[in-house]
């Protein structure tokens, strides 16, 4: 299609419509009678408008109806952080209401209960605490009393050697 024909078509849509001014629509009678591919163009266009009049429109099913109504529905975009709407605002602001109201009805003391039970952790942790005290003292004795025994050893040995030369000494 080019833009004269581009033209001609929109002439005849706004004859058809009602919308084409008078010297527009004498120019397109004058062009029309020159011009069959116009003129059957201009008659194509009216007929088919009298046969789109005539077709009697019919409701749609309802089953029809309900599920394009619920194509934007569906297609809408999703928001991203969806505890932000109104539904839950109510939700999240009972949230911390409930929490202070738990915090707030327990009471300041602690229970018989919890006394004996706290009573008898500490009782068990400190009793792992004197066994491993023990295991660790052993473990300490046994070490430094080694390193000791080395000294002591090690020093009497020298000093007797020494003895023993200096003894030997004085004989010879």
């Amino acid at each position: 299609m080019n833009a004269h024909e581009d033209k001609w078509e929109e002439l005849i849509n706004s004859l058809m419509d009602g919308e084409l001014s008078g010297p527009d629509a004498d120019l397109l009678k004058a062009a029309a009678a020159d011009d069959r591919q116009l003129a059957r163009a201009i008659i194509e266009a009216h007929q088919l408008r009298q046969v789109m009049a005539a077709i009697r429109v019919e409701r749609a099913p309802h089953s029809l109806r309900k599920g394009l109504l619920a194509i934007p529905r569906q297609h809408r975009p999703r928001p991203a952080f969806r505890l932000l709407q109104p539904r839950w605002a109510m939700a999240l602001a009972a949230i911390p209401l409930t929490l202070i109201a738990v915090s707030l009805m327990q009471p300041d003391q602690p229970s018989a209960s919890e006394i004996a039970k706290a009573r008898q952790e500490l009782a068990i942790a400190f009793a792992c605490l004197d066994k491993a005290a023990a295991i660790t003292g052993r473990e300490i004795e046994s070490n430094v009393g080694q390193t000791m025994a080395d000294a002591v050893t090690n020093s009497v040995g020298r000093a007797i050697k020494s003895q023993n030369s200096d003894l030997k000494e004085n004989k010879a």
